[in-house]
């Protein structure tokens, strides 16, 4: 059929009853959020309301339905997974693969927050999830045995998909998931497998979809956000899965196989705020399977995709014009500056000692340059013989990476600006497609031109061949990986690192922790406020909060109270780094703990004792040791120290005087206002 009568044909059919109802229902959810999302409207609070209260519900629900659904459409799966499953070895070989470099990642790359704040807001909208059932991110929380209280709480700008998988685990692996990084872990073979059958599914070509696959979890930035908490790696994940149930979809053509996809397409829309924005390639490409007759295969795939994304939109209307970074530069409009620095980052050469400088792998931006014009080339040249298999497949990857457009107009994708190359998760599967697509084909070109009765087995020698050379030059930098090369000028990542290993030496207990970011320890299940709040209480409260952790209440000085700003110029992050210095002036604070971070600045740990009711310049005050007046010209005279104690506050009962020189104990006892003379003499 022609492209003409094929799109007259899909209008034609979208125009019934059903198929129009539902275009209508799915177009009208996003307008109503978009309409009252927006500043001048002055709803804003319902849609705040919705984005905190709405997403766990509507993810329990739509969770159901497609555990109802696959139940339904189990036989039919198999079925269809046998068909295409490529032949043994190639299966052999990619399991072998993503397990090794499972292992590999496991065992060389230390698991991690690589993202502080970011990561931390996941874990506490996961905490607030599983103990309020509410969405936002508790920012400022106290822990009462099973109940979390939220003392402060905000919208997540971060969208609610990983979070909400973190709910789910929550019961059966711990509160305090640390369980996570084993989970983020366990998802890298996954997202291989994943990868590797899609493009099986949609190719046919096994040895394409392997080096696709394989080339992708080689990348270094993969393999460390597969050890972090981060997104990215879900984001991966169910691209994959998308993709893969997409052919499912495609290949049945059915309503339920439709509404499964749009199930799984909205939650895939969970992973960043951007990604919604991919969905575009999905429903274009579904558009003529969905309408091949009047049914009603559109309108439910249109309502139910539309209705599942619900909580994705909330995030976007509430934040829309959120600039979170941008600085004195303009939040938008850096495309090509940032493509042209990205370039430039992704290809840094090695370092003297032979270190990576960044997370990534030169050879792989330039294989991926030519597989885009070998790509490019292929499309136009089989599209002039009537194949427009290569042709479609770039339509769909140019459609896919709208998404990835918006990221690089940001400010915040500059790549130059460490955290941000997490971004580069979200093009480096479709890089590593395009990167396969000439190697793919060369190997089996030369293969077949060598012997075409044993052009298969040699095209499996030379993707085994291939194969040992790529993932040899990966793990070749595995003292790259065990020194934590990502982001090692992250020095909040490095900060919560040294305070977690503390804590590890401690015996085991409830503790409370005042703490510029307080939402760290609350994703961690520990309980955790803000310095401002704890000014704010009362000496009656803060002395509550003493005896109920049984005296292990702590203060941490971390980077905030250092720095006024964050490293970059681009990020935007003001901190009042004087809130530090107004607290130990207030707070009774005695050092447990210091730890050196950089040159720049040091962790310190206090134990609290709550509030000061004396004023520290009266606690002592010594003059200038003299001479005894009777013997001044001898050099042999004993020196004569004058102090004095001002201090009557009632807190003074308590104390202790030592007073010591050289390590020799000269005085030691008991607090008392006054005038005191030491003598010092020579023995």
């Amino acid at each position: 059929m022609k492209i003409k009568d094929s799109i007259l044909l899909t209008l034609k059919n979208l125009l019934h009853p059903a198929g129009l109802i539902g275009l209508v229902i799915a177009l009208i959810i996003p307008a109503i959020i978009w309409f009252l999302g927006r500043p001048s409207g002055g709803h804003k609070e319902i849609i705040r309301q919705l984005d905190l209260n709405l997403p766990l519900p509507l993810f329990l629900f739509q969770m159901a339905v497609a555990i109802i659904l696959f139940a339904f459409l189990n036989k039919d799966f198999r079925e269809w997974f046998k068909g295409i499953l490529p032949q043994k070895p190639f299966s052999i070989l990619a399991i072998a693969a993503a397990i090794g470099i499972a292992v590999f990642a496991g065992t060389q790359i230390e698991a991690r927050h690589r993202v502080q704040s970011d990561e931390s807001v996941f874990m506490s909208v996961a905490q607030n999830m599983y103990h309020n059932h509410e969405s936002g991110t508790c920012n400022q929380g106290i822990f009462d045995g099973s109940h979390l209280n939220c003392i402060a709480k905000s919208n997540s700008f971060k969208t609610k998909g990983l979070a909400f998988l973190y709910f789910l685990g929550m019961p059966l692996f711990g509160t305090d998931l640390h369980w996570i990084f084993n989970a983020e872990l366990l998802m890298l073979p996954l997202a291989f497998l994943l990868m590797f059958l899609a493009i099986v599914a949609w190719t046919k070509q096994p040895l394409l979809a392997f080096l696709a696959a394989l080339l992708m979890a080689l990348q270094p930035t993969v393999l460390f956000q597969f050890r972090a908490m981060s997104v990215e790696p879900l984001y991966i994940f169910l691209s994959a899965l998308s993709l893969f149930i997409f052919k499912w979809a495609y290949d049945r053509n059915t309503v339920m196989h439709w509404a499964l996809l749009a199930i799984t397409l909205a939650f895939f829309a969970q992973t960043r705020q951007e990604t919604a924005f991919c969905l575009l390639s999905f429903i274009f490409f579904a558009f003529p399977k969905i309408l091949d007759k009047k049914d009603f295969k559109a309108p439910t795939f249109f309502v139910t995709l539309s209705l599942f994304s619900v909580p994705a939109l909330l995030t976007i209307s509430y934040f829309q014009g959120f600039g979170f970074q941008g600085g004195e530069f303009e939040a938008h409009g850096h495309f090509l500056e940032d493509l042209k620095r990205n370039w430039i980052e992704m290809t840094r050469p090695l370092k003297e000692n032979g270190e990576l400088e960044n997370p990534f792998l030169t050879y792989f931006n330039y294989l991926f340059a030519i597989g885009g014009v070998y790509l490019l080339f292929r499309a136009i040249y089989d599209a002039t013989k009537g194949c427009r298999f290569y042709l479609w497949t770039l339509v769909f990857l140019l459609l896919y990476h709208v998404q990835t457009y918006m990221i690089l107009e940001n400010v915040s994708g500059d790549f130059s600006i460490q955290i941000n190359q997490r971004y580069s998760l979200v093009m480096l599967p479709s890089m590593a497609f395009v990167a396969a697509l000439p190697i793919a084909h060369a190997i089996e070109y030369f293969a077949a031109s060598a012997s075409k009765k044993e052009a298969k087995p040699l095209a499996f020698a030379g993707m085994v061949i291939a194969t040992i050379v790529l993932s040899a030059w990966t793990f070749h930098y595995k003292e790259d990986f065990n020194k934590n090369i990502m982001y090692n000028r992250n020095h909040l990542t490095t900060e919560e690192h040294e305070i977690l290993g503390w804590l590890k030496e401690q015996p085991e207990a409830d503790r409370l922790f005042i703490y510029g970011r307080p939402w760290h320890f609350v994703g961690y299940g520990v309980s955790s406020i803000h310095y401002d709040r704890a000014r704010q209480m009362s000496d009656a409260e803060l002395q509550k909060y003493i005896d109920k952790y049984n005296g292990e209440v702590y203060y941490i000085r971390g980077l905030d109270c250092w720095d006024s700003q964050t490293y970059h110029k681009k990020a935007v992050e003001h901190r009042i780094a004087t809130t530090c210095d107004v607290f130990e002036r207030e707070m009774d604070l005695v050092g447990v703990k210091n730890i050196l971070i950089t040159n720049n600045y040091w962790v310190q740990i206090a134990k609290f004792n709550g509030r000061k009711h004396y004023n520290p310049t009266n606690i002592i005050q010594v003059s200038e040791p003299a001479r005894e007046s009777a013997a001044e010209n001898s050099s042999e005279a004993p020196l004569l120290l004058n102090y004095k104690l001002k201090e009557q506050a009632e807190a003074t009962r308590n104390w202790a005087l030592r007073i010591t020189l050289d390590k020799f104990l000269l005085k030691d006892t008991v607090y008392a206002p006054g005038e005191y003379n030491v003598l010092v003499g020579y023995d």
